[in-house]
């Protein structure tokens, strides 16, 4: 009897010990790394980037495996330009999850801003692998464009908009590589689908008003020129926009 009245004993002092280790926890949130990373989000909210940055470094010294501390600490990186410092922290924290595709994608474009076309590539092909994401689908398209690999490109893009065709960059990349092919007609209606998607877009309206020179109607190429000349703030893209109106006269 005395026996079994020990082990309860001992059980309900293990329990209590437990809820003193936790209520100890509580009492010191600063030693708490998903505190800190709370910190830094609110950082990144109101963009102090710098703040954030403290937060996430000393989450990472109470816990250098944070995971969420680690995604955000390359998020951060990259918003600032610190690309290298933004592969690292991506590499660490795809070691912890390796089946994040995002992260993978985040990583690709991370070694796109470094150079790295290679490695870039092998991001977005693993993304790709993971669950078909469709951004990893853009970054092979946009990697094969930039290489003037225009059918795999093609084939890349294709595949993206299969899987989000809300999207007015993979349309607006669509009509740019048939545009680079030559298939000017074809192009087109991409480009009127990146607009209806993104009205405001500048770049895909002047895209836009491209498609309609090569595909001979420039009375619509200049008539969207025209309207979006007073929208337009960089001089040196007025000057373009300038540039393909006096074409238009000058070929009328």
């Amino acid at each position: 009897m005395s026996r079994n009245v020990c082990l309860v004993l001992a059980l309900i002092l293990g329990v209590a010990g437990c809820a003193s280790t936790r209520e100890k926890a509580i009492k010191d949130p600063e030693k708490d790394p998903q505190n800190q990373y709370e910190k830094a989000v609110i950082s990144v909210r109101y963009d102090l980037e710098d703040e954030a940055l403290k937060y996430l470094n000393l989450a990472l010294s109470l816990d250098p495996a944070h995971a969420p501390s680690l995604l955000l600490l390359g998020n951060v990186h990259f918003k600032k330009g610190n690309f290298n410092e933004a592969a690292a922290a991506f590499q660490k924290y795809l070691e912890l999850r390796p089946n994040d595709s995002e992260a993978h994608i985040n990583l690709g474009l991370t070694y796109e801003k470094l150079g790295m076309a290679d490695k870039s590539e092998a991001e977005y092909a693993t993304a790709l692998g993971l669950d078909g994401n469709p951004s990893a689908a853009f970054g092979l398209a946009k990697l094969c464009y930039e290489q003037n690999k225009l059918e795999p490109a093609l084939e890349h893009i294709q595949k993206a908009i299969e899987k989000n065709v809300k999207s007015a960059a993979y349309y607006n990349l669509q009509g740019v590589i048939l545009n680079q092919m030559h298939r000017y007609a074809d192009a087109l209606p991409s480009f009127q689908t990146a607009l209806i998607l993104a009205p405001d877009d500048i770049y895909v309206t002047i895209n836009l008003g491209i498609a309609y020179i090569n595909i001979k109607e420039p009375a619509k190429a200049s008539d969207l020129f025209e309207k979006l000349l007073p929208r337009v703030r960089d001089e040196e893209l007025k000057a373009k926009i300038n540039e393909y109106l006096k074409f238009i006269k000058d070929n009328s």
